[in-house]
């Protein structure tokens, strides 16, 4: 069977944590995929203001899946599909956030907006410079009379989630652990709405472009990959992987610093030979997510 499209996560999957960009077989096979009519799908947690061009190394994606599912894009950015948040569920995440000084943002299509504690989130992400996210003030909580932003980005302490849920469960919202818990305690936190994940996103994207999920293959490393690795015609989770992607995919393949993406290109669309699984264990890619700060 002739695979129609590829959808890829971003970080440790085509691109290495710690590096600035895909390596140049990853390139290499991206591009030959597309040349030979294949669509590329850049699959992420980011929203599409923070995509940069110079973090991809040169690759042109056909579609990006965005806000873990919840805005699909065009290679223009034209929105293909979108779910965006309701005026409640961001009057319960604001409410929440504001009573107890949780940073919390909201993922708008120009930029990432701070609504709480604006000075704690720039501050984390300048911790961060090669990661190219950053937000804006949004504390005057104005941004969403123009248009709803299709995601929002918490950090608070893990037992806050239940309490949370205990006011707000009724939302269903998807709150997505990004990396593990810092060493003030507290958690990182994508949220979507509920039943939204990188799946939807793919599914979505497939009807749009008149495709089954069969003629789709994805590849991804961690939990935020697991909807879209069991959407798809082919679910491929890198070596480096965390366990529940690994169990959600159809087969393991190689590590991202060993250009597992590369291979996996070459075998289904070029017959070229099988992309085994690295033999190397770089640890669970979750402790490397701790490290980085953020994974998408």
């Amino acid at each position: 069977m002739q695979y129609q499209l590829l959808a890829s996560d971003f970080d440790n999957t085509l691109v290495p944590f710690g590096e600035p960009k895909p390596r140049p077989a990853v390139v290499k096979a991206v591009k030959k995929l597309q040349a030979a009519g294949g669509r590329f799908v850049l699959s992420t947690g980011r929203g599409y203001c923070v995509v940069h061009k110079e973090q991809l190394g040169g690759i042109r994606f056909d579609y990006a899946i965005t806000c873990n599912g919840a805005c699909v894009v065009d290679k223009n950015g034209t929105i293909v599909a979108e779910h965006p948040l309701t005026n409640e569920e961001m009057y319960a995440l604001v409410d929440f956030c504001e009573d107890y000084n949780y940073p919390l943002q909201f993922n708008y299509r120009d930029a990432y907006y701070a609504y709480c504690e604006y000075d704690a989130l720039k501050g984390f992400y300048d911790a961060m410079p090669k990661s190219g996210l950053t937000c804006l003030d949004g504390e005057d909580q104005d941004r969403h009379l123009i248009d709803m932003p299709h995601a929002a980005f918490v950090v608070m302490p893990p037992q806050e989630l239940a309490h949370f849920n205990e006011k707000f469960g009724h939302l269903n919202l998807h709150f997505m652990q990004v990396g593990g818990v810092g060493k003030d305690g507290w958690c990182c936190y994508d949220v979507v709405r509920g039943g939204m994940d990188k799946g939807v996103g793919l599914a979505d994207l497939c009807e749009k472009i008149g495709l089954t999920l069969a003629d789709a293959v994805a590849a991804g490393d961690s939990a935020n990959d697991v909807g879209m690795l069991k959407a798809a015609g082919l679910g491929c989770c890198m070596s480096n992987g965390t366990p529940d992607a690994k169990a959600a995919a159809d087969r393991v393949i190689g590590d991202v610093r060993e250009d597992g993406l590369a291979a996996l290109i070459e075998e289904l669309w070029f017959d070229g030979p099988k992309a085994e699984p690295s033999g190397r264990d770089l640890g669970s890619a979750w402790g490397e997510m701790e490290k980085a700060g953020v994974s998408e």
